[in-house]
């Protein structure tokens, strides 16, 4: 088949993550597309795959020329579009947290400019892929998007349904050194718009006490500390051998597998894991502020969550107590009842969906 140009990925302003990496990594040699990647920092992307200096003169030619642009975020910089792009918005997940136009006062450096940039940016999406009809609605009224969108699932979680999950489950566990018999809870928080730091980007309190949830729980048990990539001034936990940071892991969805459990807030990471079938844990520590001051949600959070909601360290101990003593119980009907209502597309072939609909 005839060469028909460049696919141009997008994520995480220059990383190889999230859905625009599965969507490369899925696409069909029938696409007649080259890939090209958008880098920037130090991120670690496959051999042989091209690269493009992200705000360099060479990557906005290709923003203008290439036949496919795909992103999971706004493309800050996106002025101009070429006649023959055809540009797919996958986003970064289902919102808790209100965004995009439905923030009634952003805490955050820089807000309206952003927004004029979001705005700028929408103005272009061609596809937006969203992973629920739910989620279709939000993103609407949230990025005043009135193009096509296609629910097919998120791309990025296919793997977590993936005929070689199990053994993904095991290289991580072994790379990060959990023996077998040990429990792996993931902590991962959202970012507080309201905790600005000087320089950019914002710090996270610790929110667990890390010495305390050691006391409560079992030896064989470790605390996988996973920040938000917006947080510059992460958390000090000082409890060696308990907890360790798993921040700069390159797939998020890689440690949705290594994990037993997830603890989180108001992060999409929630409605992720959810697919695992594995259990959740809501520690709200400081949800009448958030919710009130900070972003807000779209849902009651108490009705909404997947798991036990709690607000202390002594708290989110009996609750994991609770998970550890009923390791095979499965989901609960509230658990049943929210993998529906937001993850009903999530099977493991989102990415092939979406090729097949760009393809058709």
């Amino acid at each position: 088949m005839a060469e028909r140009g460049i696919a141009l990925f997008e994520s995480w302003r220059g990383r190889y993550a999230d859905s625009p990496r599965a969507l490369s990594e899925s696409m069909p040699s029938s696409a007649g597309l080259r890939r090209t990647w958008a880098a920037a920092g130090d991120t670690t992307f496959p051999s042989g795959l091209a690269l493009v200096r992200r705000h360099s003169p060479a990557y906005f030619a290709k923003l203008a020329t290439a036949r496919l642009v795909v992103a999971n975020d706004i493309i800050s910089r996106h002025v101009v579009k070429g006649p023959r792009v055809r540009y797919v918005q996958t986003w970064h997940g289902t919102p808790l947290k209100r965004i995009g136009l439905d923030e009634a006062a952003p805490a955050y450096a820089g807000a309206e400019a952003h927004l004029r940039r979001m705005r700028r940016d929408v103005a272009k999406w061609d596809l937006l892929v969203s992973p629920s009809p739910v989620c279709t609605e939000i993103f609407r009224q949230a990025f005043g998007y009135r193009g096509e969108v296609l629910e097919t699932g998120s791309p990025r979680n296919d793997l977590l349904n993936a005929p070689d999950a199990d053994s993904v489950r095991r290289r991580v566990r072994d790379q990060l050194g959990i023996p077998d018999g040990t429990t792996a809870v993931l902590y991962a928080p959202t970012w507080r718009d309201d905790r600005n730091v000087a320089g950019g980007g914002f710090s996270q309190e610790r929110g667990i006490d890390a010495h305390e949830l050691r006391d409560a729980l079992p030896n064989a048990t470790v605390l996988l500390t996973r920040m938000h990539r917006n947080v510059s001034d992460p958390p000090s936990y000082d409890a060696p051998g308990f907890v360790r940071d798993v921040s700069a892991h390159p797939s998020v969805e890689e440690l949705y597998l290594a994990a037993d459990v997830l603890v989180s807030d108001y992060s999409s990471a929630i409605y992720d894991f959810a697919i695992t079938g594995k259990p959740i844990v809501l520690f709200a520590y400081d949800l009448e502020h958030y919710e009130r001051s900070v972003r807000g949600l779209y849902f009651d959070y108490a009705a909404w969550a997947p798991g036990p909601v709690v607000e202390t360290t002594g708290e989110l101990a009996r609750a994991l107590l609770e998970v550890l003593r009923q390791p095979t119980a499965g989901p609960d009907a509230a658990y049943t009842r929210f993998v529906a209502k937001f993850c009903p597309w999530d099977d493991g072939h989102a990415s092939s969906r979406v090729w097949d609909a760009l393809l058709s």
